[in-house]
């Protein structure tokens, strides 16, 4: 009797050791395998990203290459890395269409310089604020349309608006720099699809002036010299990642991984590796 009960204890302990063995398998593979699954990702551990390529310094895409960099694009990734995430894919989109793409959930969240606005807060959630903008007017350098004595300045958007009253204005479509130029008196807005194709237009003189975002529009000119930034306009925009309205893990995921990369000193290695110089204090 006392060897059969020996026997099972034994063979009792071994069944237990074995759904043991089987409960660490599952879990380590769980664990492998669903980074960031409580956030609402269409697959566990994989990010796809909405954005209106190319946009650069903050999203674009070299010849010959269907790879994402830029400003956008360093940081989406540092900051999905914060909680596990490091595989991340950016999926381009149209910008006038990236905001409703968004919320039917066409892609887990969109970075593309967006600027926060409360129309834009109908349609989609926005994290905390990553980037301070301003609007800008661009033209050509060996034709500045009577804006010369703008250069260098800052000016208000009722300054810019009667600056630019009459003249023709290239746009892309969908932005705050669309709107602000379809307020101009008398002027004709030609709206584009993508902002290199405004730049363009303004190259082959079939436009008098670019209104676009600061930076964007001052990197372009890095790359075309008979194109020339005239003045800034404040105030500032503020630009956001945009998630699902109903996706706030994500965004709350987004907003605690931006003030880590902030602390941490990762966010200012990137501003200054593509913008040249240190994030503004504020």
């Amino acid at each position: 009797m006392r060897r059969w009960h020996l026997a099972l204890l034994a063979a009792l302990a071994a069944l237990v050791l074995a759904f043991a063995g089987c409960g660490d398998d599952s879990g380590g593979a769980e664990t492998a395998s669903a980074a960031g699954a409580d956030l609402g990702l269409q697959t566990p551990g994989k990010l796809v990203v909405g954005s209106d390529i190319p946009y650069a310094p903050f999203e674009f895409t070299d010849p010959g290459s269907d790879e994402a960099k830029g400003f956008d694009v360093d940081l989406v990734k540092a900051i999905a890395a914060t909680f596990g995430v490091t595989d991340v894919t950016f999926k381009k989109e149209r910008f006038d269409t990236i905001f409703t793409s968004t919320a039917q959930k066409r892609f887990d969240m969109a970075a593309s310089s967006i600027t926060i606005t409360d129309e834009r807060k109908k349609t989609v959630l926005f994290s905390d604020p990553y980037f301070e903008a301003n609007q800008s007017i661009m033209v050509r350098t060996d034709d500045m349309q009577g804006l010369d004595s703008l250069t260098g300045q800052t000016i208000t958007p009722e300054a810019a608006s009667t600056a630019l009253e009459g003249k023709t204005l290239a746009v892309q479509r969908g932005t705050t720099g669309a709107d602000l130029a379809s307020k101009v008196p008398g002027a004709t807005v030609k709206q584009f699809q993508i902002i290199d194709d405004a730049f363009n237009a303004l190259a082959a003189r079939k436009a008098d002036a670019v209104v676009n975002d600061y930076a964007i529009s001052a990197f372009a000119t890095t790359k075309k010299p008979a194109l020339t930034m005239i003045a800034k306009i404040s105030p500032s925009e503020s630009y956001g990642f945009a998630f699902a309205q109903d996706n706030t893990k994500l965004q709350e995921a987004f907003n605690a991984g931006l003030q880590k990369v902030k602390d941490d000193g990762t966010y200012a290695k990137i501003y200054e590796t593509w913008f040249n110089e240190a994030p503004p204090t504020s």
